[in-house]
């Protein structure tokens, strides 16, 4: 953004020194420095070869017949032939062809040409110039350099001449005004440009968090800063001047919540943080600038202005419309391109719209954002995926559970399945009856079952899992992959919603109580669940803080687990230093924090080395017999 506000710096004053104007400047390297340019010249009548001999300032190139067809279409020229007459017509083709052929004869390079028709009967001359519209001031420096050869040819003087300069007016006060408005309404272009940046970039950590299943931080929304050396650098009035000094900041403040809010309500349709940074960033750079600019051409359009009325109303659904409208309006106030406006600053049509629209979508996001945390995730998944799923911005397991049961009714204690082992169905029989005494986790035909897709077929991932797990224990869930051992897992946390079936976690039932159930677990996940700049210390201190351990024994707690998982060498480490195993050792440590009754671990020896396993899992049976229960999910006994 400043490199952009510096750019606008970069032009010349409006109100330039005059110049003088002269051939001197054309061609100045391939001159000797001395500058001029070839001018071709047509010598048919005796008075073009007096005037010619007397041209100062070049060097005469002497017209030569060519033949060159002009395509049809080509009415410009005609209309010009038409102009000059029929003698003076003619003339202009031949030199016209002239140009065009001899286009590669010299280096240097011709900005202008001269076309003499016969002297008149009563003594005056007539000729026509051809330029090179390339060259801003060619017109006029070749008219006068042709008035002074006639001066002189006239006069017998040959050092007399006319100068020619150009000074432009002092721009008018109206003019200064528009000017001023127009470096505005850039300063607003690039402003929405820099900020549709802004909400992609968190939105990177707000995808991370929810893939690695956290709860909702109230410390995600980033700050917006305004810059003041940037507003006051260009002395922009339309911002800080005359009343718009309040309705720029609240602007400012409105956008930034209620941008926080809608883009977390984006993050909700994706798990990949890299298409959400790309989808947030196009989403807000479309909804912002690019309605902006169609809304403001639409406005300056008579014929389409009441429609631009219409249609701003939804565009203001996006709150980058209304930020970049807001700041263009305030731009253009004075420019009489608001319809129905008296352009009083907080006019519905100037700033009025655009701070309403962010003050009700700051509250509306923002409750949308609580109500959809408060929803189960697999139940927005569940809503999201069909419609989402081709788009590849849902979840991309497709979470979409079929509509029937596949098995009998939760309590149905007699249903039989084939090939089951005697000790599993025994299993099922006591679950299903309430025989087990003290179970803390407790399965009850857990069943998840992925439809069928474009490309292959239906997918049973948990056939029908009944057990329980007493307090106490220490379960291994054992399985190769594919077993479907991730797959129960992501339902006992919420990540998944059952097919059929259900689990109770201390007595909560899995598929209605997620908060309640999540109050009694620490998760370790598959894969390391890590910032990768804060060190392992910090970390800690973080996950401690959203388990709400209170700060007077935090320190402590966090120094007994750094020496519980001996990580105190590597306390004050970046956690993407860190080795394989010790990153696996912080996951672990991070699950067991605040000494939770119920801790599951996915794959917890993964990257270790034996003496680093060994230790882990002395470090669980000590859990085990602290009275914390661990699950722990497996290929193999390591």
């Amino acid at each position: 953004m400043l490199l952009g506000l510096l750019f606008l710096r970069i032009k010349p004053h409006p109100d330039q020194d005059s110049i003088t104007l002269t051939t001197s400047h054309f061609n100045p390297l391939l001159t000797g420095g001395g500058g001029g340019a070839p001018i071709p010249f047509n010598l048919d009548y005796i008075i073009s070869e007096k005037v010619a001999s007397h041209v100062m300032g070049g060097w005469i190139q002497k017209e030569e017949p060519r033949c060159f067809n002009f395509p049809e279409p080509e009415r410009t020229l005609a209309e010009a032939v038409e102009a000059a007459g029929p003698v003076l017509g003619p003339l202009l083709i031949s030199m016209s062809e002239y140009l065009i052929t001899s286009l590669n004869e010299s280096y240097q390079s011709r900005y202008g040409a001269v076309v003499m028709d016969d002297q008149y009967a009563d003594g005056s001359l007539g000729y026509t110039i051809l330029h090179n519209s390339t060259c801003q001031h060619a017109a006029p420096t070749y008219i006068n350099l042709v008035n002074a050869a006639i001066l002189r040819l006239v006069s017998g003087n040959s050092n007399m001449t006319i100068k020619t300069r150009n000074h432009p007016l002092p721009m008018t006060m109206s003019q200064r005004l528009q000017r001023h408005d127009l470096d505005a309404f850039s300063v607003s272009i690039i402003v929405s440009i820099a900020f549709s940046f802004i909400p992609a970039s968190f939105a990177v950590s707000i995808v991370k968090m929810l893939k690695l299943n956290f709860a909702l931080v109230a410390n995600l929304v980033k700050t917006l800063r305004i810059d003041e050396n940037d507003v006051h650098t260009r002395d922009l009035n339309q911002f800080i001047g005359d009343g718009c000094l309040m309705p720029t900041i609240s602007i400012f403040l409105e956008y930034g919540a209620a941008v926080a809010a809608s883009t977390y309500c984006l993050t909700f349709f994706f798990n990949d943080h890299s298409i959400a940074q790309n989808v947030v960033l196009l989403v807000h750079f479309l909804g912002g600038l690019i309605l902006m600019v169609i809304s403001f051409v639409m406005g300056v359009v008579n014929a389409t202005k009441n429609a631009n009325s219409f249609l701003k109303n939804f565009f203001r659904i996006s709150p980058a419309f209304c930020f970049a409208d807001g700041l263009a309006s305030l731009a253009l106030r004075r420019q009489d391109l608001k319809i129905r406006s008296k352009h009083g600053i907080l006019d519905w049509n100037v700033t009025g719209a655009s701070l309403c629209y962010l003050a009700v979508e700051s509250a509306v996001y923002f409750l949308l954002t609580i109500a959809v945390e408060y929803i189960p995730r697999p139940k927005i998944n569940l809503i999201a995926g069909p419609n989402w799923s081709s788009f590849g911005f849902a979840n991309h397991k497709k979470t979409q559970t079929c509509s029937q049961p596949l098995l009998g009714s939760l309590g149905d204690s007699s249903m039989v399945i084939a090939d089951e082992d005697v000790d599993v169905t025994a299993e099922r029989h006591r679950t299903l009856n309430n025989l087990v005494d003290n179970a803390i986790v407790c399965l009850h035909n857990l069943r998840k079952v992925y439809p069928a897709g474009n490309n292959c077929d239906e997918k049973v991932a948990v056939h029908s899992l009944t057990f329980t797990v007493q307090e106490g224990e220490c379960f291994g869930f054992l399985g190769t992959n594919g077993a479907g051992k991730t797959t129960t897992l992501s339902m006992l946390i919420g990540e998944e919603f059952p097919t059929d079936g259900t689990a109770y976690i201390f007595g909560f039932d899995i598929r209605f109580a997620r908060k309640s159930v999540h109050r009694h677990i620490g998760y370790c996940p598959q894969f390391d669940a890590l910032f990768e700049f804060l060190t392992v210390r910090e970390h800690l201190i973080f996950y401690a803080r959203i388990k709400c351990i209170p700060e007077i024994v935090l320190q402590n707690v966090v120094e007994q687990k750094l020496i519980e998982f001996n990580l105190c060498n590597h306390a004050d480490k970046p956690s993407y230093t860190l080795s394989g195993g010790n990153k696996r050792k912080l996951s672990v440590a991070i699950a067991m924090i605040g000494d939770p009754p119920i801790v599951i671990l996915d794959e917890p020896s993964t990257g270790m080395d034996p003496v680093a396993k060994r230790f882990i899992w002395d470090v669980i049976s000590f859990c085990q017999q602290d009275k914390q229960n661990v699950l722990s999910y497996s290929q193999r006994i390591a």
